[in-house]
């Protein structure tokens, strides 16, 4: 069972201080919305306003200033934080309009959503010093090698059989030239780590998306945020069979705005590349980012193995059509 993040007294009181200097009235509602290890979500209901109260883990204590951050310079496009503390990693924001992206089945909705994240994490390719600065992991392609040569055998010995291991290992050399094909085809930015359509917010019509929970945030290539966006689009279709179809439908609307960086053929490739490297960049995630500062090791110690059997299926798939 998972030792969830704890609320307590103290926080309860640092809300209660921010809400009257919003001069917000007395609480009436209280609901924990999310409990793990790795956070706590809490929604607090006045009598003229509705706030949400996140804390987070260890291993995303730089979650509410980088919201903060990116609230500053795309206010549009990411959650409104209204405090945080100085001391702890909390943070207090206004409640999102609109509804779950994952309460619409349409496409072009789903399709506009991932262009303006694209657009995103173009403007944001620019802030990767003060991105860092503040806490945001640094997972450029230079670390990314180091712990491909050193972390792939304990990737594969989070659960993969001696078959599967062969096969992974048997592809390292292919896995470091890939980190290499795709570096400067675009620049560096801003991972959101988790891109599921749980985590996107959509109000007017579905013309703007807010993009939300930033806990597994990392600097590094942007196309690896796709990866989990093309699992997301399971909730599109009928049957499996008609996944690889629906990601390539999608692909061109996330290349557009990357446009300006390179010619679309060598995009395509860069992005073909990622689908594949970005399941051993989640490994390396889970492995050395989250699960080492977990209470609930338990919980996530085969995420590893499960990544890169994605990755051989993916490469079976790919072989197949």
């Amino acid at each position: 069972m998972s030792e969830q993040l704890q609320f307590d007294n103290e926080a309860l009181e640092w809300i209660k201080r921010k809400a009257k200097e919003l001069n917000l009235s007395g609480i009436s509602d209280q609901e924990t919305i999310k409990a793990t290890d790795i956070s706590l979500v809490e929604k607090f209901t006045f009598q003229n306003a509705t706030l949400y109260f996140k804390a987070t883990g260890k291993s995303s204590e730089f979650e509410p200033s980088l919201t903060e951050e990116l609230f500053l310079r795309n206010p549009k496009q990411t959650v409104e934080v209204i405090a945080s503390h100085s001391d702890h990693p909390w943070m207090l924001m206004k409640e999102l309009k609109g509804e779950s992206l994952r309460k619409t089945k349409d496409k072009d909705c789903w399709k506009n959503c991932l262009q303006e994240y694209a657009h995103l994490q173009v403007k944001e390719s620019k802030n990767l010093s003060r991105l860092v600065d503040i806490g945001v992991p640094d997972r450029r392609f230079a670390i990314l090698k180091d712990e491909i040569e050193l972390h792939l055998l304990d990737l594969c010995q989070t659960g993969l059989n001696r078959s599967e291991t062969k096969q992974i290992m048997d592809i390292k050399e292919e896995l470091l030239k890939m980190c290499d094909r795709m570096e400067n085809v675009v620049p560096y930015s801003l991972d959101h780590g988790d891109l599921h359509s749980g985590n996107i917010q959509v109000a007017g019509n579905g013309n703007e998306p807010v993009f939300f929970d930033w806990g597994d945030a990392a600097v590094s290539h942007p196309f690896f945020s796709t990866r989990i966006f093309w699992h997301a689009l399971d909730e599109l279709i009928e049957s499996e069979s008609e996944w690889l179809d629906i990601v390539n439908e999608f692909k061109p609307y996330y290349l557009e705005p990357w446009r300006e960086f390179a010619p679309l053929a060598e995009l395509e490739k860069a992005l073909e590349l990622s689908d594949q490297l970005a399941c051993v960049y989640r490994a390396l995630g889970w492995h050395l980012y989250i699960t080492p500062f977990r209470k609930d090791k338990e919980d996530s110690k085969n995420k590893p193995a499960q990544w890169l059997r994605v990755l051989l299926e993916h490469r079976d798939l790919v072989k197949g059509k």
